[in-house]
């Protein structure tokens, strides 16, 4: 991962590190790369009540509209819990190197694509943060295994 010491301060909702540490146990458990940058944005990141992370910060199932710096062409995102996808062309996993990008930024911040395989990764620059999307959103329940999952589903299993 190429090091750069000027990183915008990042801010995550104390709620999400759970879920978001065990993307990062997941992902490590497949040996996948992106383990470890999620785990250093977690690891910089100020973690305060979800009461206090302002409205323009990235979180999950929040809408984001972003750019890549010296494009002109904005797009926007939900970004998700990767269990949580229910429509993917309007999601951005948290569990890709554009969603631990945007995790915890504030509109106007921009930083590298963390977790990039590219010499020069892309910079991302947040245009605008949107309303949570949680009061629309029906998250599937987490359950410490599947297991007790397709029990409580299917009681002659």
């Amino acid at each position: 991962m190429i090091s750069y010491p000027d990183l915008p301060h990042i801010v995550i909702p104390a709620g999400d590190r759970g879920r978001l540490q065990a993307i990062a146990r997941s992902l490590a458990e497949q040996s996948h790369p992106l383990a470890v940058a999620l785990l250093q944005e977690l690891g910089r990141a100020e973690l305060p009540d979800p009461e206090a992370v302002s409205e323009d910060t990235v979180s999950l199932d929040r809408f984001v509209t972003y750019k890549t710096v010296g494009s002109d062409q904005s797009e926007r995102g939900l970004l998700i819990h990767p269990e949580d996808r229910m429509w993917p062309p309007a999601e951005i996993s948290v569990a890709t190197p554009l969603g631990i990008t945007l995790l915890g930024l504030s509109a106007g911040d921009r930083m590298p694509m963390i977790g990039s395989d590219m010499p020069e990764p892309p910079w991302v620059e947040v245009v605008a943060v949107g309303a949570s999307a949680t009061g629309g959103i029906a998250r599937r329940p987490s359950f410490a295994g599947r297991e007790s999952f397709w029990s409580l589903a299917d009681p002659g299993r």
